[in-house]
């Protein structure tokens, strides 16, 4: 019988725990990877992407990057793990420069970051560039 991981369990997962899928190899990371893809929607006219070997540096057991058409900047979604105890959302250039954490959950928060992802859209929309964006989100409290 194969393994779901629904968003409850998602919720209880400790780092150490995404870290073991990350490790089990490509098929249960992708698996992990979905998992979280599941619960999480795309802006409209945005691209999401997993990371499911290193395409994105392999920093995390899951990254998900969301991307609007423009491709000007990024906003990834990344677990906990080695790198950070937390869930985060970070938004980021095409380049990498600037980036910043906008947002920060102990545990998996699907809604929180739906509502991240949709605020951020909404002033892309609205012609903010990214450093504005990213000001924004600092004086909105979201982070």
């Amino acid at each position: 019988m194969k393994n779901i991981i629904t968003t409850a369990v998602l919720k209880t997962m400790l780092p150490c725990e995404l870290e073991d899928y990350r490790s089990a190899g490509e098929d249960l990371r992708r698996e992990l990877t979905h998992a979280v893809m599941r619960d999480l929607n795309a802006p409209l006219s945005w691209a999401m992407n997993g990371e499911y070997g290193s395409e994105f540096g392999g920093f995390f057991p899951v990254q998900v990057r969301f991307t609007p058409g423009h491709n000007r900047f990024h906003v990834a979604v990344c677990s906990p793990g080695e790198v950070s105890p937390a869930w985060m959302v970070v938004l980021m250039t095409a380049s990498g420069r600037p980036f910043s954490v906008i947002c920060t959950m102990p545990v998996f928060n699907p809604e929180r970051i739906n509502h991240t992802l949709n605020l951020v859209a909404s002033l892309n929309a609205d012609g903010y560039s990214t450093e504005s964006i990213i000001s924004v989100m600092s004086l909105e409290g979201a982070i």
